[in-house]
């Protein structure tokens, strides 16, 4: 994928983003595999793609859509997951994509049966939402139904929050790194509590000083210092509609972006934030935290939460793709605590103190710096929204 200038195409650390154009019709193929008996099975999915840059790709698994980022090289997408199936049937397993038809291919394999049980009631009916998943690419990870969101909180306006926004009330739930607690310790911590951004910890932009141009060149917006702010116990991203100049185009948006890039860097930790999404019943924009290596894709990427489709997302990639999932429960509408616990081949990820999935495939073990940013995107976050704010609470990383 072209990146935002001649300076950043040559750098590999700037990690790709799909690009999926407007007036591109979807295009779909489906692969209807047997099975012969009830039980839980063992679906492993492989999406090939003809596009050349990262693409999404949708997956549906029966009655559930998936949704996925393939690696720009690669041109693949993976999923692994447990289906229970209640009996004898064909399963249908589809895949979407924007530009050109996908190529899939799909293994089953039976892992035990499912013991009879006595009728009971019908349970309450979950809420179906197009395009809400449930863990994705996840290894081990049971099918869930998809939890119903209608009594979910309705949260402020991005607008709402960008004018007096309140300070962020102490953390609730179990904060921190799995397991137990003396196993750990601090390598990384930044409260926010000052009254300016500190800058022995992070620097603003993306590969540069000043106004930057963003992490890909689809994005609507050039990275501004202007636009990040510490006050209140919290730093806040701001994404605002004002046109600006930054890699050889003119943009009619500009936002926040922070990275502890040549400051600060880890292998292998537990990284957590205290993070207010913008959005309501959805997530909005494209905000994210995630950790990048200095040789993308080589040294790997890890997205703790990235607003994808309106979803909260987790994600590990590789040169050869990009494993994870998506939260089945809307996360806007207050503060959430978004972890990653990155061992020796494998990466866990917690949303608000519970396991929401791990990836076993494709871990790299090279340093990573974190990046915190709100984009702009038409293609792969949310719907736009602007003004929208980011709100961090904190960043810690713990380490073994």
């Amino acid at each position: 994928m072209a990146l935002a200038s001649a300076a950043l195409a040559t750098d590999a650390s700037a990690r790709h983003r799909a690009q999926r154009p407007f007036d591109a019709a979807p295009q779909t193929v489906v692969v209807r595999e047997n099975v012969p008996a009830a039980g839980v099975y063992a679906v492993k999915i492989t999406v090939t793609t003809a596009t050349p840059r990262r693409a999404v790709v949708d997956v549906t698994v029966g009655r559930r859509v998936h949704r996925l980022r393939t690696s720009g090289r690669g041109r693949l997408a993976h999923l692994s997951l447990h289906v229970r199936v209640k009996r004898k049937r064909v399963l249908a397993i589809g895949a979407t994509e924007g530009i050109a038809r996908p190529r899939l291919a799909v293994s089953l394999k039976r892992l035990r049966g499912i013991a009879p049980t006595k009728r009971s009631p019908a349970p309450a009916r979950h809420l179906a939402v197009t395009g809400t998943t449930g863990p994705t690419g996840v290894t081990g990870a049971p099918s869930e139904p998809v939890a119903a969101i209608a009594t979910a909180p309705a949260a402020p306006t991005a607008a709402a929050t960008t004018t007096s926004p309140p300070s962020p009330p102490p953390p609730t739930g179990v904060p921190g790194p799995p397991g137990d607690p003396s196993s750990w310790h601090t390598i990384f911590d930044d409260e926010f509590n000052g009254t300016s951004l500190d800058t022995s910890k992070w620097s603003t932009g993306w590969y540069g000083s000043g106004i930057t141009a963003p992490v890909n060149a689809e994005e609507l917006q050039c990275y501004d210092p202007n636009q990040v702010s510490v006050a209140g116990g919290e730093l806040d991203l701001n994404l605002v509609a004002k046109t600006e100049s930054c890699g050889g185009q003119t943009r009619s948006y500009a936002s926040g972006l922070v990275s502890t890039s040549g400051k600060f860097s880890y292998t292998y930790g537990y990284l957590e934030a205290r993070v207010w999404l913008p959005g309501g019943s959805a997530v909005t924009d494209w905000p994210a935290v995630w950790t990048d290596g200095q040789s993308w894709p080589t040294d790997g990427e890890l997205d703790a939460v990235e607003g994808l489709g309106g979803q909260a997302c987790w994600h590990f990639h590789d040169p050869l793709g990009a494993f994870g999932g998506c939260s089945q429960t809307t996360m806007t509408g207050g503060w959430h605590t978004f972890g990653a616990d990155w061992e020796p081949g494998s990466v866990t990820y917690y949303y608000d103190g519970l396991a929401v999935g791990t990836v076993t495939q494709g871990i790299t073990g090279a340093p990573m710096y974190v990046i915190l940013d709100l984009a702009a995107d038409n293609a792969n976050g949310g719907a736009l929204q602007a003004p929208a704010t980011m709100r961090v609470d904190y960043v810690r990383i713990w380490q073994h």
